[in-house]
């Protein structure tokens, strides 16, 4: 089978449509077929479930293939770019995941100070879950991406900590005190943002035996700056969410603190493309105080 067969197939499996995957790919629908039966011919295997109702699915096996290839094109785009770089010619994609804080957060300032020296390196940003983006990347969705610390199973470099802060509403008794003990929540209406810590903030409150009393969950900060302002509860938000969300609330620390590590993440530094290590290396250089020795 040929690394273009292998690139259709993975489209196709991403997609669920030939249609789809011959457009995205330029080119004609029996083309993407045909390189399909190819593969599976190969293989002795059906790899894709075509249902004239129900569309494209993947079999049980060509679930457990499509990591494989994506990789099998991870390590292609790695031989192309290691000798464009001999050439003197730095070029290449990388794919980037990333729950919508830390994109905000780390992608603009990455992207401009690589594009600055690199014009040809491009970018496919993807935003997700953090749950999303650590899942994506153990299956080579992307090349690399941001996630919240421990991840187990990926190498990881952490990039910054992010601790939870709360969101008082105007005349709140709470107001008052510059900490706000965890103890002293308890009976609050609490306005929760999902976005991967809400694990570290039920912990916390079982560990000091507060019983966390969540009113509300919200899929974006604005919405809980809102909610906070008509104040229909305390939020407890990530700083580093909240950073890219003006607002006009009163923030107090949380005692004892809760932080979560934010890291980049890959599925191998050793086997990482020269464009995905040189974004990696750009963010310990942007955003880590001491370079991980990893990197060295």
């Amino acid at each position: 089978m040929s690394i273009t067969q292998i690139a259709v197939f993975v489209r196709v499996a991403e997609t669920l449509s030939f249609t789809r995957a011959a457009e995205e790919l330029h080119m004609s629908q029996p083309a993407v077929s045909h390189a399909i039966a190819a593969i599976e011919t190969e293989l002795a295997t059906r790899l894709l479930l075509r249902d004239r109702r129900r569309g494209v699915a993947l079999t049980a096996i060509g679930e457990q293939v499509l990591p494989q290839f994506r990789a099998m094109l991870q390590r292609m785009d790695k031989v192309h770019q290691q000798v464009a770089a001999e050439k003197g010619i730095e070029t290449g994609r990388v794919s980037v995941g990333a729950f919508p804080s830390a994109s905000a957060y780390f992608l603009p300032t990455l992207i401009q100070e690589i594009r600055a020296h690199y014009p040809n390196l491009h970018f496919d940003l993807h935003e997700g879950t953090a749950d999303e983006i650590r899942e994506g990347l153990h299956e080579r969705k992307y090349d690399i991406g941001f996630v919240l610390l421990p991840a187990p199973g990926l190498d990881t470099v952490q990039l910054a900590d992010s601790r939870m802060l709360l969101l008082l509403p105007d005349s709140h008794p709470l107001l008052v005190q510059e900490k706000v003990a965890i103890g002293d929540l308890e009976g609050e209406d609490l306005i929760l943002c999902r976005g991967g810590h809400e694990v570290a903030v039920l912990h916390a409150f079982e560990q000091a035996g507060v019983d966390a009393q969540i009113t509300f969950t919200t899929q974006n900060v604005s919405t809980m700056v809102g909610m906070v302002d008509q104040k229909l509860g305390i939020g407890i938000v990530s700083e580093m969410a909240l950073s890219t969300h003006p607002h006009t609330l009163q923030v107090r620390d949380i005692v004892p603190p809760i932080v979560r590590g934010i890291g980049a993440a890959l599925s191998s530094i050793e086997e990482a493309s020269p464009a995905v290590r040189l974004f990696l290396e750009t963010a310990v250089r942007k955003f880590v105080r001491t370079h991980d020795p990893v990197l060295q």
